[in-house]
């Protein structure tokens, strides 16, 4: 039986987290677009199948690495589809998006 190598299944705590623009972008679109001072975070979590600890990390000022799974679910619930998310994503952001990163101390 082949021995497991533990030595990559817990990163250091002192590497920093990249979040990558596009990411940013996609939190800050739905973060402006799709959520609104007076709903909640449950409320919206609640509303576009997702915990509402996403719907919070969603706010962040440079988001979170999204994963595409929870883009689907949201976009899903608020009824569109996930090419046209990124069609609007680019019609808003354009040029902005592209494949650097944020450098976020963990």
């Amino acid at each position: 039986m082949a021995k497991k190598n533990d030595n990559n299944l817990h990163p250091t705590d002192n590497k920093n987290q990249k979040i990558f623009v596009v990411d940013k972008y996609v939190c800050n679109f739905i973060s402006s677009e799709w959520m609104n001072n007076e709903q909640s975070s449950r409320e919206f979590a609640r509303l576009h199948g997702v915990h509402e600890s996403v719907a919070r990390k969603i706010k962040y000022e440079n988001g979170y690495q999204i994963p595409v799974a929870t883009l689907t679910a949201i976009c899903f619930n608020h009824g569109i589809k996930v090419s046209d998310f990124f069609k609007l994503l680019e019609s808003k952001y354009g040029d902005k998006i592209n494949d650097d990163f944020i450098e976020k101390k963990k």
